[in-house]
């Protein structure tokens, strides 16, 4: 009886323990939505450099209760408390996930995690976010390079998406099956690959301070179809150091506009490539859901888009524009998870 009683209090502490890892992956996924999320208003609202020292705000960990314009001693920035208010509640955001998917790592590393799940995926997760922790700083103490600022925000994106996939990881596998043929998950790939293409060109064209270089027009740019441009420019990576301020951007308008034309053609061949990917997978029922999903959301984002250059960038639909392109990625990749993952019989 002892040992019976022993194997059950075991069993039910196992239980909660993988109950325990299920919830916090909930909530890690949950708490990385909030950090882009903030990490978009932040950089939208110009609050990038709100706290100029890094990892405390002008050496406190809260923002100094002082007047704005107020100068600290050690610090030639002035004091806005909204900015750096904007910019310590994504770096406490921040912390906080990164502090989560430590603990889920530990998780996997004790084979606590419920159904089966290789050690890799939970270890590359945790070398990310640290990476991630990383950029952060650099976006600071670099002065909001934009190149450091794109790879921040696409660290962002990618965390969210690796998490995304340790969720999906621990559902069930669809019983619903019908082979997918090789030409269109080969269509998924490219079009995977198109949207992350295009959701760099978004994020280079925020930290460049592009998104209104064509003026207010669409679909026109400078009241021309092809305006004048400088594509050599509009790439450049810049040079990396303490004595170059990119805030508000440096590059001339010529080159912004070619950033932001090149973010409007990568547009219309995402778009192009999502809808035949929905008008080719229209052939597998099961999948049904998930293409209204990816078409929905698709169609917002264009709506979206088209409000941020007409209306000059409004907050809100800047950070819902940010927020939506998230949300489109992670549902292209559930789509790659269910049309990859092999079905319930064959486990």
């Amino acid at each position: 009886m002892a040992i019976k009683n022993k194997y059950i209090t075991s069993l039910a502490f196992l239980t909660l323990i993988v109950q325990m890892f299920k919830k916090l992956l909930k909530t890690s996924l949950v708490l990385a939505f909030i950090v882009v999320i903030l990490g978009a208003y932040t950089r939208l609202g110009d609050a990038g450099l709100g706290c100029p020292d890094w990892p405390t705000c002008y050496g406190h960990l809260i923002v100094p209760d002082h007047v704005d314009g107020t100068k600290i001693e050690g610090y030639e920035r002035p004091l806005e408390a909204t900015k750096g208010w904007k910019e310590m509640l994504h770096r406490y955001a921040a912390s906080l996930l990164g502090l989560a998917i430590l603990v889920l790592f530990f998780l996997a590393i004790k084979r606590k995690t419920g159904r089966p799940q290789s050690l890799g995926l939970p270890a590359f997760t945790a070398l990310f976010v640290m990476l991630q922790g990383a950029f952060g700083m650099w976006t600071v103490t670099l002065l909001v390079h934009p190149g450091i600022v794109t790879t921040h925000l696409i660290g962002g994106f990618v965390t969210t998406a690796l998490l995304t996939w340790l969720l999906l990881n621990q559902g069930n596998p669809s019983i619903t099956y019908r082979h997918i043929l090789k030409r269109h998950k080969l269509l998924l790939i490219i079009t995977l690959f198109i949207l992350s293409v295009q959701i760099i060109l978004g994020g280079w064209t925020s930290t460049n301070y592009a998104a209104l270089s064509c003026g207010e027009e669409f679909p026109k740019c400078l009241g021309s179809w092809w305006p004048t441009m400088d594509f050599i420019n509009a790439l450049h990576w810049g040079p990396i150091g303490v004595e170059h301020n990119y805030e508000y951007g440096i590059l001339e308008n010529p080159a912004r506009a070619g950033i932001q034309m090149m973010h409007r053609i990568g547009a219309l061949i995402t778009t192009l490539f999502t809808i035949t990917l929905i008008y080719s997978f229209k052939v597998y029922p099961h999948l049904k859901g998930n293409l209204a999903m990816i078409g929905s959301l698709l169609a917002i984002q264009i709506i979206l888009g088209i409000l941020n250059v007409v209306w000059s960038i409004p907050m809100a639909i800047a950070t819902l524009h940010n927020t939506v392109a998230l949300l489109l990625l992670l549902s292209i990749i559930t789509l790659i998870h269910k049309v990859f993952k092999p079905p319930l019989s064959q486990h």
